[in-house]
């Protein structure tokens, strides 16, 4: 419990009135001193300042039958840019936004065979393209990156795909930009990206949104709220071992869910098979099997090859084994998956359905929900302005 003091109560209530105009614009000073309970006087101070910093606006008077029309106000989505950086892809992204979650000034970069301090250099790079692009004042710095993250401190524990071990981003961006840095596993802030921008649901069913991409993960939102860990760890699913005896994984152990369902997994298949066996039908599609991508993986499946129908059956119903543990742990709930693999859709969700149904209380399984995320590519630069929107303004 901290003291309430003048200056922490005019904080508050700076964060209820631009979180209120946030979420209901146009709206009246009247109208803001209703829904927060405020006085007319405390909203108008407040209101004064968030005009005079540029977040609102007013945007014209309320339609009225009789009387004084009040004055609407507006927040102003542009009045600041946001970075959001992901980390989760074979080229590092980012890009600019506005406080909408509005992405713009997008700017890729290689990864290619780096990792360790390369990969750490190739973010300062990222990060100086974006802000050298910025036109309006910048509000922070927001980042997902794949592995265990400490979100409270902002420090990445380990990343193995990347050969990152205790990289403190936070200090490191901060005393390197002068900004507000945040960062949380690419998945968690996936589904915080979902949760926020997403489509609205009329129930309140706990959200796990799976990405099934290079690497496999999930990010788990509870009761409105983004599930970390403590501190870290929260949603690990591709480290489940789900075969035994299974495929060695970067992470050290066998038969990992990251070893069956994720991109990496599917082209290693594919390229072992067009390397061994010359009479496949994949090598109608692809002669070295360093060409090989998703693509050619979704096209092999279009065109009825049954090594790749196996292999997405497969990848389906070892997510469906991860699912069913995860109903059993959160009790009913809605389970949304998205990346590369997740482009196969019904082919991957089909056995995906059945496993969970045969490996969990029926009347759980059938109040839950299994779908593919309706998002764009910027899903975790979204997630990663979300963070920032959160912290700095309060306003989600």
């Amino acid at each position: 419990m901290q003291k309430a003091t003048p200056k922490r109560a005019r904080a508050h209530n700076s964060r209820l009135v631009l979180k209120t105009i946030y979420s209901n614009d146009p709206i009246s000073r009247a109208e803001v001193a209703r829904v927060t309970n405020l006085t007319p006087p405390t909203v108008s101070d407040v209101v004064a300042n968030l005009i005079s910093s540029g977040f609102v606006e007013e945007v014209g008077l309320a339609p009225s039958s009789s009387g004084r029309r009040a004055i609407l106000l507006r927040f102003v989505d542009d009045s600041r840019q946001l970075v959001g950086i992901d980390l989760s892809r074979r080229d590092f992204r980012g890009a600019l936004a506005d406080l909408r979650g509005h992405t713009n000034q997008r700017v890729d970069l290689p990864l290619g065979d780096r990792d360790g301090d390369a990969a750490l250099t190739l973010v300062y790079h990222l990060v100086d393209r974006l802000i050298e692009s910025a036109s309006k004042p910048l509000l922070g710095i927001g980042i997902g990156a794949p592995g265990l993250v400490d979100a409270t401190n902002g420090v990445l524990q380990q990343s193995v795909n990347l050969n990152w071990r205790y990289i403190p981003f936070r200090n490191l961006l901060q005393k390197r930009y002068n900004l507000p840095v945040y960062m949380a596993n690419d998945s968690q802030i996936a589904a915080l990206a979902v949760h926020t921008f997403g489509k609205r649901w009329d129930d309140n069913l706990p959200l796990v949104v799976i990405n099934v991409g290079w690497g496999v993960g999930a990010g788990i939102i509870i009761q409105d709220q983004l599930l970390h860990g403590s501190p870290v760890g929260a949603g690990e699913i591709g480290h489940i071992s789900v075969v035994n005896n299974g495929k060695q994984c970067a992470c050290g152990n066998t038969g990992c869910l990251e070893t069956i369902a994720s991109s990496r997994a599917f082209i290693q298949y594919v390229s072992d098979i067009v390397e061994n066996e010359p009479g496949s039908t994949l090598n109608g599609f692809v002669s070295d099997p360093g060409q090989i991508n998703m693509e050619t993986i979704t096209l092999a499946l279009e065109a009825g090859n049954e090594d790749v129908r196996k292999m997405v059956y497969e990848a389906g119903q070892a997510l469906g084994i991860v699912a069913a543990n995860l109903i059993g742990v959160l009790g009913s709930c809605r389970i949304l998956l998205r990346g590369s693999v997740a482009h196969f859709g019904q082919m991957l969700l089909d056995p995906m359905r059945e496993e969970m149904d045969k490996r969990t209380l029926p009347s759980l399984a059938r109040v839950s929900e299994v779908g593919v995320a309706k998002v764009g590519s910027d899903i975790v630069i979204q997630g990663a302005s979300a963070l920032i929107l959160q912290n700095e303004l309060g306003v989600l």
